[in-house]
């Protein structure tokens, strides 16, 4: 008892706490993995469902003993333990679930009854290592996510700025339209002011003329002589005055200045609902350290109908893992499944393929030594579509904008639509200058904004449409023959011989580092969503692939 009489009780009878009432537990059922008084174990021992529940005594509670003796549950059937194995499908399952999930199975084993033998078969080591390993994959892609989301709040404050910026500006372009229109005012109503001031000094000068007119012929009465004139002049000066009060009385004199809108503005400015376009790239943030090679390993690619040895020329990566080869000995294009290390499709072609690019989702374009861009498609199996016939040699392919990048090896690159009509042909940059001595590999920018052109000594940086823009070169790679980026704003590059692979930041043109030496390497491909490399060999019958870690 505690001071004050109340009983300090550790671990409490369930059905008793249901009551209300604290009264502490003697037994604790491991199926159900709950705490019994004495009472309630022999209630719940009446239950035939329940007699062959397991007990343990309340001085093991604290106990090694019992933390182990605690077996997991069903999440189906609540009250069930995962006691049976299904070996069909590799899935351990309880009694209810074996009974209308696996009724028809063949290799149905009581877990209890047969754990010595179903223990030879699982590594449990191995398995805990291959926990650790996913759950740090797991921990920094979650850290990525909330670097992303950082890194989203503030792009949305500079979209926000960006925002009243642009109508700041407009309001200093309304400002201009005010000021010139105040002025285009000012300007009407002074030459309009200026008008009738110089009517008012003529019908003065007039009232003058005829006051003067007035008053020499009033002094000249009683002299004939001057009568005369005075009347004479007086008449003239009637005339002259009549017409300029008929003048100013018709004369259509600019007296209203009024402003009339232009309703075109405001019906322009109606049609439009926003400032603009809010868009959402779901690009990464960009990359600028080195990525570290977890593991490499060496797939075999080699498949039962091949005559010859393989040797890969290109390579491109497709979202589910799957990793499509062109083996120029064997005129094939290959589809591999890296997780199984398995051939999964391998389709005959006429000529021997040299690159392979990505269209769409399942549309690929192979460029083949017969002058062809030859189209695939993915579906239950890989077949051709249209070809394009060309006048020249195909061999390093992008694609970006319903555009295809085509090298030729040699000294010209050139730009097609998907019908196959030239664009534009790229020799020389904007002074004139060869761009080109042996190009190859081609790989479009992160952003998409830039074409990169692996070249006989450099890798050779264009935009969209073709123009020169800058040369990347690097003494680790000798004869710069591959190229592919990341897609997050690196750039893979190597050579042929022996060269190195290096890691290239796209805006600044920086080497990041350096994975290893790699000879007569002939293409890479990067998978984005498992930070995977590979790189084809010649005259080889696997390929390398790196499992490469970003350290934030």
């Amino acid at each position: 008892m505690a001071d004050g009489g109340t009983e300090l009780v550790n671990f409490k009878c369930v059905q008793c706490e249901k009551k209300n009432i604290k009264k502490e537990a003697d037994i604790y059922c491991v199926e159900c993995q709950e705490y019994y008084c004495s009472p309630c174990t022999d209630l719940h021992k009446m239950f035939p469902l329940m007699s062959t529940h397991q007990f343990i005594d309340k001085s093991s509670f604290n106990t090694v003993i019992l933390q182990k003796a605690l077996p997991e549950k069903c999440e189906a059937h609540k009250t069930e333990l995962l006691d049976m194995y299904c070996a069909d499908h590799d899935d351990v399952a309880c009694v209810t679930c074996i009974a209308i999930k696996h009724r028809k199975c063949q290799h149905i084993h009581s877990i209890p009854g047969d754990v010595d033998y179903l223990c030879k078969e699982i590594d449990a080591d191995k398995t805990i290592s291959e926990l650790i390993r996913i759950k740090t994959k797991i921990e920094e892609a979650e850290r990525a996510k909330k670097l992303l989301i950082k890194e989203l709040n503030v792009q949305k404050e500079k979209a926000t700025e960006s925002i009243r910026q642009f109508r700041k500006e407009i309001e200093e372009i309304l400002d201009t339209f005010e000021k010139s229109t105040l002025k285009t005012l000012e300007e009407k109503y002074k030459n309009s002011k200026e008008k009738l001031g110089n009517e008012i000094k003529n019908l003065h000068r007039h009232i003058d003329e005829l006051k003067l007119s007035s008053q020499k012929l009033t002094k000249s009465v009683g002299n004939k002589a001057q009568e005369f004139v005075a009347v004479k002049t007086s008449r003239k000066q009637i005339i002259e005055a009549t017409e300029a009060e008929a003048q100013s009385v018709t004369k259509s004199s600019d007296v209203k200045v009024e402003f009339i809108a232009d309703s075109t503005i405001k019906d322009v400015l109606k049609d439009f609902k926003t400032f603009g376009l809010i868009a959402v790239s779901n690009t990464e943030n960009l990359r600028d350290k080195m990525y570290i090679v977890e593991r490499k390993k060496q797939v075999n690619i080699k498949h039962v109908n091949d005559l010859r040895q393989c040797s890969v020329n290109g390579s491109c990566f497709i979202d589910n893992e799957l990793l499509f080869l062109t083996d120029y000995v064997n005129n094939t294009l290959k589809l591999i499944n890296l997780s199984s290390e398995s051939i999964k499709d391998q389709l005959n072609l006429e000529a021997a393929p040299m690159k392979i690019c990505q269209i769409s989702t399942n549309d690929f374009a192979v460029s083949l030594t017969n002058q062809t861009v030859q189209f695939v498609t993915i579906g239950n199996k890989v077949y051709t579509t249209k070809q394009l016939k060309l006048d020249h040699r195909c061999y390093g392919l992008a694609y970006k904008d319903n555009k295809l990048f085509i090298s030729d090896s040699g000294s010209a690159l050139y730009i097609y639509d998907m019908n196959g009509t030239l664009l534009k042909k790229i020799t020389t940059d904007g002074q004139g200058n060869e761009i080109f001595n042996a190009n190859r590999d081609i790989s479009v920018s992160s952003d998409g904004n830039m074409i990169y052109v692996a070249n006989y000594n450099s890798l050779i940086v264009l935009d969209l449409d073709g123009n020169f823009k800058a040369t990347i070169t690097d003494p680790d790679v000798i004869n710069p023959i591959g190229v592919c980026t990341d897609k997050r704003g690196n750039i893979f590059m190597f050579g042929w011989y022996e060269s190195k692979i290096v890691q290239i930041n796209e805006k600044t043109s920086k080497i990041l580092g350096i994975f290893g030496k790699v000879l007569n390497s002939t293409s890479c491909a990067f998978h984005l969503k498992h930070n995977r490399l590979a790189v084809t060999i010649h005259n080889s019958d696997t390929v390398d692939v790196y499992d490469l870690l970003y350290i934030q």
